[in-house]
């Protein structure tokens, strides 16, 4: 009689960690499962140490492949699965005694196709942390609230990876990990949920997921390229796949805007399909086009003084909205239907920095907040800041001759003229 579930665990060097993963699945309270484990071409003591647990258990069982990454070994432990439910679980990571038992009780009681437990962090000096406090509530989803927790990157309810869930078999297997490619999880799990019908979460650290010291980014130039060429696939293919679902994936596309820009520098080293969608969609939110000015403007708010207008009028200023955050889709509209204003969603330090000395002016025309004591920063550096008197941050700080009431746009737009025609004198 075949499994109830099946838990897949790829192996790639991992002779360190690899009995306390295993120990933590052979003391499982619940007991009707297989662990389908798959060498990916280790060359340590990881398959031998895993071949000992199938000669004193038979629910364990060793399969080795070429190494082909993470995707391809859960892919093919998944064609050896007999389990009605699939569990992922990392090979230096491990789970609590009752984790199984917990998560299938519930997937029978509810009918659940897929069931999401909450993760703990450690560290090999054993500290745990991000651990779920008080008694623990089980929710319900539709695909589409699930979706949403996976856009919002829930911690410690994981809803982006692949491992710390229970799923039925038969969703897995229709949608398979990409192979090749980085962020193999955020390419998956969604579909997962645009497949489920059922789906369930329960608070409760069921999950201890390994912190390592080192990480998959590093500052060498070969990184960068497969992260911004893999992301700019997975995000390209989530974004049409979502819309076609009929779910507004807002902040995916915010995701994807931003690495759309900042990819730009590695195009050449993209492979074909990260070109075709580099191609297809840079054009839609920015411009090729040579500006011979630069406006910056750093906002908490999607509420922006007549900025439509202004970029209107002064077509020959690119007008750079940046964002800690994710932004507001008017805006998205707006760098669709504006060619000189550019949106920069998820924006770090660096941009910021970069932006603002690429800029020519400082655009103080958001409401609410000052961001990063910008107003300041840019007249250190040297820039002129126009405002509105609406939305002045600090107006102890700016000449009354470049702070205009909110119904004289075109005042401002022939101060920012005067402004960028003595610049560009300047310059010359």
């Amino acid at each position: 009689m075949n499994p109830k579930i099946s838990i897949i665990i790829p192996i790639y060097k991992v002779e360190k960690y690899l009995i306390e993963c295993l120990e933590s699945v052979r003391n499982q309270t619940f007991t009707d499962f297989e662990v389908i484990m798959v060498n990916d071409g280790s060359s340590d003591a990881s398959p031998v140490i895993a071949d000992n647990y199938c000669k004193r258990d038979e629910r364990f069982k060793l399969f080795h492949q070429e190494n082909q990454g993470l995707s391809a070994a859960r892919n093919f432990g998944t064609s050896q699965s007999k389990g009605e439910y699939i569990f992922f679980l990392d090979s230096d990571d491990k789970i609590v005694e009752n984790t199984l038992e917990i998560l299938h009780r519930i997937a029978q009681d509810k009918q659940a196709d897929i069931v999401i437990g909450a993760c703990k962090y450690f560290n090999d000096a054993g500290d745990y942390w991000l651990m779920t406090p008080g008694l623990p509530t089980i929710a319900s989803y539709d695909s589409h609230d699930a979706i949403r927790k996976d856009e919002d990157g829930t911690i410690p309810l994981s809803f982006t990876t692949a491992w710390c869930k229970l799923v039925k078999a038969d969703i897995v297997r229709q949608n398979l990990f990409p192979i090749g490619v980085w962020y193999e999880d955020s390419a998956t799990t969604y579909r997962w949920y645009m497949a489920a019908s059922e789906i369930y979460s329960i608070d409760l650290n069921l999950y201890a997921y390994r912190q390592h010291d080192s990480s998959i980014m590093s500052t060498s130039g070969r990184n960068l390229v497969k992260h911004f060429n893999d992301n700019i696939k997975n995000l390209s293919q989530k974004v049409f796949n979502l819309q076609n679902f009929g779910y507004d994936p807002h902040v995916t596309l915010n995701s994807y805007i931003d690495k759309l820009y900042r990819g730009q520098s590695y195009y050449e080293d993209f492979d074909d399909e990260a070109k075709i969608a580099w191609d297809t969609d840079y054009d839609r939110y920015f411009s090729r086009k040579d500006f011979p000015h630069q406006a910056l403007i750093l906002t908490h708010s999607a509420e922006i003084e007549q900025v439509e207008a202004l970029a209107r009028a002064l077509p020959d200023l690119c007008i750079h909205i940046v964002a800690y955050t994710v932004v507001a889709p008017s805006l998205i509209d707006l760098a669709e239907n504006l060619e000189n204003i550019f949106i920069h969603p998820f924006a770090h330090s660096d941009l910021i920095e970069t932006l603002l000395n690429q800029s020519d002016i400082y655009l103080d025309i958001n409401y609410y907040a000052e961001v990063d004591d910008i107003v300041n920063h840019a007249i250190q550096k040297g820039l002129p800041v126009v405002a509105f008197e609406a939305t002045a941050h600090r107006p102890d700080l700016l000449d009354q001759d470049m702070v205009f009431p909110t119904d004289e746009l075109d005042a401002m737009v022939d101060r920012v003229k005067f402004l960028l025609k003595e610049d560009s004198f300047q310059s010359e």
